[in-house]
């Protein structure tokens, strides 16, 4: 089951459990409301994996790589082990009110 945390600065979106469409949209929901509310970077943790973007079983590791490549909000995707941060395009006052699953969903 995915899950999402906001400390105000920084969002986590841990995408464990989503199906590949599931993981894009709720990454893709989750730049746009974070960048929206001022934060300044997204955490996307996809975990590892094995496959190769080559194969033809695509992952959501490749799948938020690819969507960060070309994400209007984000200005630089950092790739790590078992994650991407996401610095964001961020214009907007920073909004108090935590970022939820809920919101994104």
């Amino acid at each position: 089951m995915p899950s999402l945390r906001d400390d105000g600065r920084a969002v986590t979106l841990d995408l464990h459990g989503a199906t590949v469409r599931e993981a894009e949209a709720l990454a893709d929901a989750t730049l746009h409301r974070a960048a929206e509310r001022g934060r300044a970077s997204v955490k996307l943790i996809h975990g590892h994996s094995t496959s190769h973007r080559q194969q033809r079983n695509r992952t959501i590791k490749h799948a938020v790589q690819d969507l960060a490549a070309t994400h209007p909000v984000v200005t630089t995707a950092l790739r790590a082990e078992g994650h991407l941060t996401c610095s964001l395009d961020v214009t907007a006052r920073p909004d108090p009110a935590p970022l939820t699953l809920r919101d994104v969903q």
